[in-house]
């Protein structure tokens, strides 16, 4: 069997031109593993803004129900103070 320079060269670009297929499909399926880990982290993320918003919400109409108390109570006091007994 003579095998020439000619076919030597194209039988290296073959198996050249099949490593960089998988090299690239490697690199192109890392990515796309990567790629579905940032997309979780982000739907993560907007599900925790949503429960601190919904969280700060809370504290907001509690202190809210507190001011009004506080201004319910200051008001007595003063009628007290203003009309002792």
């Amino acid at each position: 069997m003579n095998v020439d320079a000619s076919t030597i060269a194209s039988l290296a670009s073959i198996v050249g031109v099949v490593f960089a297929y998988f090299s690239f499909m490697k690199d192109k399926l890392r990515s796309a593993e990567e790629f579905g880990k940032l997309q979780q982290k982000v739907l993560q993320l907007e599900q925790q803004a949503r429960s601190n918003e919904n969280r700060f919400k809370t504290i907001e109409n509690k202190l809210d129900v507190i001011q009004q108390t506080l201004t319910r109570v200051e008001t007595s006091v003063q009628n007290l103070l203003q009309h002792p007994n």
